[in-house]
Protein backbone atom coordinates (compact mmCIF):
# COMPACT_ATOMS: atom_id res chain seq x y z
CA UNK A 1 0.00 0.00 0.00
CA UNK A 2 1.29 3.38 -1.05
CA UNK A 3 2.47 5.48 2.36
CA UNK A 4 0.11 8.33 2.66
CA UNK A 5 2.35 11.71 3.23
CA UNK A 6 -0.38 14.50 3.95
CA UNK A 7 -3.27 14.37 6.25
CA UNK A 8 -5.87 16.91 6.88
CA UNK A 9 -8.00 16.41 9.39
CA UNK A 10 -11.48 18.62 10.47
CA UNK A 11 -9.09 21.58 9.20
CA UNK A 12 -11.23 24.69 10.07
CA UNK A 13 -10.15 28.58 9.93
CA UNK A 14 -12.34 31.23 11.39
CA UNK A 15 -11.83 35.25 10.63
CA UNK A 16 -14.15 36.63 13.06
CA UNK A 17 -17.92 35.34 12.54
CA UNK A 18 -16.90 34.59 8.78
CA UNK A 19 -16.28 30.92 8.61
CA UNK A 20 -13.22 30.90 5.54
CA UNK A 21 -12.93 26.93 6.19
CA UNK A 22 -15.05 24.28 7.52
CA UNK A 23 -13.99 20.70 8.78
CA UNK A 24 -11.66 20.19 5.66
CA UNK A 25 -10.37 16.55 5.96
CA UNK A 26 -8.32 14.48 3.13
CA UNK A 27 -5.25 12.80 2.57
CA UNK A 28 -2.54 12.76 -0.18
CA UNK A 29 -0.39 10.00 -0.76
CA UNK A 30 3.14 9.77 -1.71
CA UNK A 31 3.74 9.66 -5.29
CA UNK A 32 -0.13 11.28 -5.79
CA UNK A 33 -1.20 14.36 -7.91
CA UNK A 34 -4.26 15.66 -5.95
CA UNK A 35 -6.45 19.02 -7.15
CA UNK A 36 -8.42 20.94 -4.97
CA UNK A 37 -11.04 22.81 -6.81
CA UNK A 38 -13.79 25.23 -6.07
CA UNK A 39 -15.10 29.01 -7.23
CA UNK A 40 -14.07 31.67 -5.82
CA UNK A 41 -14.01 32.24 -2.22
CA UNK A 42 -14.62 28.53 -1.51
CA UNK A 43 -11.57 28.39 0.61
CA UNK A 44 -9.00 26.88 -1.21
CA UNK A 45 -5.90 29.30 -0.73
CA UNK A 46 -7.20 29.64 2.90
CA UNK A 47 -6.44 25.81 3.25
CA UNK A 48 -3.02 25.74 1.79
CA UNK A 49 -2.15 29.16 3.92
CA UNK A 50 -3.26 26.72 6.69
CA UNK A 51 -0.99 23.23 4.99
CA UNK A 52 2.06 25.03 4.23
CA UNK A 53 1.97 26.59 8.09
CA UNK A 54 1.70 30.68 6.68
CA UNK A 55 -1.90 30.55 8.67
CA UNK A 56 -2.88 28.87 12.25
CA UNK A 57 -5.70 26.96 11.87
CA UNK A 58 -9.11 27.61 14.43
CA UNK A 59 -9.33 24.38 14.85
CA UNK A 60 -8.12 20.55 13.34
CA UNK A 61 -4.54 19.36 12.41
CA UNK A 62 -1.86 18.97 9.37
CA UNK A 63 0.36 15.77 9.64
CA UNK A 64 2.77 15.41 7.06
CA UNK A 65 5.13 11.88 6.93
CA UNK A 66 4.00 11.19 10.24
CA UNK A 67 4.55 14.77 12.09
CA UNK A 68 2.33 17.17 13.43
CA UNK A 69 3.00 20.09 11.26
CA UNK A 70 -0.17 22.05 12.31
CA UNK A 71 0.02 25.69 12.42
CA UNK A 72 3.61 26.14 10.72
CA UNK A 73 5.82 27.73 11.57
CA UNK A 74 6.84 27.51 7.51
CA UNK A 75 10.44 27.65 8.08
CA UNK A 76 9.82 24.03 9.81
CA UNK A 77 7.38 23.26 7.06
CA UNK A 78 9.95 23.72 4.68
CA UNK A 79 12.33 21.70 6.19
CA UNK A 80 10.03 18.99 7.07
CA UNK A 81 10.11 18.66 3.27
CA UNK A 82 6.86 20.84 1.89
CA UNK A 83 6.81 23.30 -0.74
CA UNK A 84 4.50 26.00 -1.95
CA UNK A 85 4.15 28.17 -5.18
CA UNK A 86 1.78 31.42 -5.42
CA UNK A 87 -0.75 32.53 -7.77
CA UNK A 88 2.02 35.30 -8.83
CA UNK A 89 4.87 35.14 -9.84
CA UNK A 90 7.55 35.09 -6.53
CA UNK A 91 11.08 35.54 -8.01
CA UNK A 92 13.71 38.58 -7.76
CA UNK A 93 13.01 40.28 -10.61
CA UNK A 94 16.34 42.01 -10.51
CA UNK A 95 18.48 39.36 -10.06
CA UNK A 96 19.26 36.29 -12.25
CA UNK A 97 17.69 32.56 -12.63
CA UNK A 98 20.34 30.90 -11.12
CA UNK A 99 20.63 33.42 -8.00
CA UNK A 100 16.84 33.46 -7.92
CA UNK A 101 17.15 29.63 -7.02
CA UNK A 102 20.51 29.93 -4.82
CA UNK A 103 18.19 31.76 -2.78
CA UNK A 104 15.35 29.11 -2.31
CA UNK A 105 18.70 26.55 -2.44
CA UNK A 106 19.96 28.45 0.81
CA UNK A 107 18.34 26.56 3.76
CA UNK A 108 20.17 23.33 2.23
CA UNK A 109 23.48 25.09 2.30
CA UNK A 110 25.73 24.27 5.14
CA UNK A 111 26.73 27.24 7.41
CA UNK A 112 24.72 29.66 6.03
CA UNK A 113 22.54 31.39 8.10
CA UNK A 114 19.77 30.33 6.69
CA UNK A 115 20.02 27.51 7.58
CA UNK A 116 21.07 27.61 11.15
CA UNK A 117 17.72 29.83 11.49
CA UNK A 118 15.64 27.07 10.01
CA UNK A 119 17.42 24.16 12.04
CA UNK A 120 18.04 21.95 9.04
CA UNK A 121 20.42 19.12 9.61
CA UNK A 122 19.66 16.83 7.58
CA UNK A 123 20.36 17.14 3.18
CA UNK A 124 22.78 19.71 3.43
CA UNK A 125 25.39 19.93 0.94
CA UNK A 126 28.16 22.06 1.01
CA UNK A 127 29.38 25.63 -0.44
CA UNK A 128 31.25 23.84 -3.04
CA UNK A 129 28.17 21.71 -4.73
CA UNK A 130 25.81 24.89 -4.94
CA UNK A 131 26.68 25.10 -8.61
CA UNK A 132 26.22 21.93 -10.10
CA UNK A 133 22.82 21.56 -7.80
CA UNK A 134 21.78 24.85 -9.24
CA UNK A 135 22.40 22.98 -12.80
CA UNK A 136 20.86 20.21 -11.75
CA UNK A 137 17.66 22.38 -11.42
CA UNK A 138 17.93 24.26 -14.11
CA UNK A 139 18.23 21.29 -15.89
CA UNK A 140 14.94 19.29 -14.44
CA UNK A 141 12.68 22.38 -15.26
CA UNK A 142 14.70 23.37 -18.72
CA UNK A 143 15.65 26.67 -17.66
CA UNK A 144 19.05 26.45 -18.71
CA UNK A 145 19.10 28.63 -21.63
CA UNK A 146 17.66 31.35 -18.96
CA UNK A 147 20.59 31.07 -16.78
CA UNK A 148 22.12 34.52 -16.51
CA UNK A 149 19.32 36.62 -17.53
CA UNK A 150 17.66 38.73 -15.04
CA UNK A 151 14.59 36.90 -13.88
CA UNK A 152 12.23 39.90 -14.71
CA UNK A 153 12.88 39.91 -18.38
CA UNK A 154 11.39 36.62 -18.33
CA UNK A 155 8.13 35.59 -20.55
CA UNK A 156 5.50 35.32 -17.65
CA UNK A 157 4.95 31.69 -18.15
CA UNK A 158 8.95 31.38 -17.84
CA UNK A 159 8.33 33.33 -14.82
CA UNK A 160 5.76 30.85 -13.73
CA UNK A 161 8.18 27.73 -14.20
CA UNK A 162 11.17 29.61 -12.52
CA UNK A 163 8.88 29.77 -9.24
CA UNK A 164 8.50 26.20 -9.58
CA UNK A 165 12.58 25.83 -9.38
CA UNK A 166 12.85 27.93 -6.22
CA UNK A 167 10.68 25.95 -4.46
CA UNK A 168 12.29 22.42 -6.47
CA UNK A 169 15.30 24.21 -4.60
CA UNK A 170 14.23 23.13 -1.34
CA UNK A 171 14.04 19.66 -2.38
CA UNK A 172 10.81 19.45 -1.21
CA UNK A 173 9.02 15.68 -0.67
CA UNK A 174 5.61 17.49 -1.94
CA UNK A 175 4.88 20.52 -3.76
CA UNK A 176 2.10 23.03 -3.31
CA UNK A 177 1.00 24.70 -5.96
CA UNK A 178 -1.23 27.53 -6.11
CA UNK A 179 -3.06 28.13 -9.73
CA UNK A 180 0.19 27.52 -11.39
CA UNK A 181 -1.88 27.91 -14.79
CA UNK A 182 -3.06 31.47 -14.09
CA UNK A 183 -2.30 33.63 -17.00
CA UNK A 184 -0.95 30.31 -19.18
CA UNK A 185 -1.59 30.40 -22.66
CA UNK A 186 -2.98 26.89 -24.01
CA UNK A 187 0.41 25.75 -25.35
CA UNK A 188 1.87 26.83 -21.79
CA UNK A 189 -0.89 25.06 -19.91
CA UNK A 190 0.44 21.77 -22.51
CA UNK A 191 4.12 22.28 -21.21
CA UNK A 192 2.99 22.82 -17.77
CA UNK A 193 1.00 19.62 -17.10
CA UNK A 194 3.90 17.57 -18.74
CA UNK A 195 6.29 19.36 -16.38
CA UNK A 196 4.30 18.04 -13.27
CA UNK A 197 4.14 14.51 -14.77
CA UNK A 198 7.98 14.89 -15.36
CA UNK A 199 8.33 15.39 -11.77
CA UNK A 200 5.67 13.37 -10.68
CA UNK A 201 8.07 10.64 -12.10
CA UNK A 202 10.74 11.86 -10.12
CA UNK A 203 9.02 11.12 -6.87
CA UNK A 204 7.45 14.33 -6.31
CA UNK A 205 3.93 14.65 -5.03
CA UNK A 206 1.71 17.18 -5.94
CA UNK A 207 -1.36 18.88 -4.85
CA UNK A 208 -2.53 21.78 -6.72
CA UNK A 209 -5.57 24.34 -6.67
CA UNK A 210 -6.45 25.25 -10.20
CA UNK A 211 -8.88 26.78 -12.24
CA UNK A 212 -8.09 25.67 -15.47
CA UNK A 213 -10.61 22.51 -15.16
CA UNK A 214 -8.90 20.94 -18.46
CA UNK A 215 -5.44 20.63 -16.55
CA UNK A 216 -7.29 19.33 -13.80
CA UNK A 217 -9.17 16.37 -15.28
CA UNK A 218 -6.07 15.61 -17.11
CA UNK A 219 -3.37 15.63 -14.66
CA UNK A 220 -4.73 14.82 -11.25
CA UNK A 221 -5.44 11.17 -9.74
CA UNK A 222 -8.27 12.50 -7.36
CA UNK A 223 -10.09 15.40 -6.90
CA UNK A 224 -11.13 17.23 -3.51
CA UNK A 225 -14.49 20.04 -4.07
CA UNK A 226 -14.62 22.63 -1.69
CA UNK A 227 -17.82 25.02 -2.12
CA UNK A 228 -18.34 27.84 0.51
CA UNK A 229 -15.76 26.72 2.78
CA UNK A 230 -16.86 22.60 2.77
CA UNK A 231 -15.78 20.05 1.67
CA UNK A 232 -18.79 18.53 -1.37
CA UNK A 233 -16.67 15.73 -2.96
CA UNK A 234 -13.90 14.18 -3.31
CA UNK A 235 -13.49 10.95 -6.35
CA UNK A 236 -11.20 10.26 -9.04
CA UNK A 237 -11.98 13.05 -11.71
CA UNK A 238 -14.80 10.57 -14.10
CA UNK A 239 -16.35 10.37 -9.99
CA UNK A 240 -16.04 14.52 -10.10
CA UNK A 241 -17.20 15.29 -13.04
CA UNK A 242 -19.99 13.13 -12.91
CA UNK A 243 -21.27 14.23 -9.59
CA UNK A 244 -24.44 15.86 -9.46
CA UNK A 245 -23.55 18.37 -6.25
CA UNK A 246 -20.69 19.57 -8.36
CA UNK A 247 -22.03 20.06 -11.45
CA UNK A 248 -24.67 21.94 -9.86
CA UNK A 249 -22.10 24.07 -7.57
CA UNK A 250 -19.11 24.64 -9.69
CA UNK A 251 -18.44 22.90 -13.10
CA UNK A 252 -22.09 23.96 -14.81
CA UNK A 253 -22.12 23.52 -18.15
CA UNK A 254 -20.51 19.76 -19.54
CA UNK A 255 -18.49 22.49 -21.28
CA UNK A 256 -15.99 23.51 -18.18
CA UNK A 257 -12.74 23.62 -20.12
CA UNK A 258 -11.94 27.22 -18.33
CA UNK A 259 -14.10 26.99 -15.71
Amino acid sequence: MTQELLRVDALSKNFGGLAALRNLSFAVKAGEIVGLIGPNGAGKTTAFNLISGTMAPSSGTVTFAGQSITGGPPSRVVVAGLARTFQSTSTYPQVSVAENIYRGLLSRVAGTAVAQLTGRRDGLIPASAVSSEIDAILDMLDLQAWRDIPAGSLAYGLQKKLGIAIAMATRPKILLLDEPAAGLNHEECNELGRLLRRLQTLGLTLLLVEHHMALVMDLCERIVVLVQGEKIAEGTPAQVRENPAVIEAYLGAPDYAHA
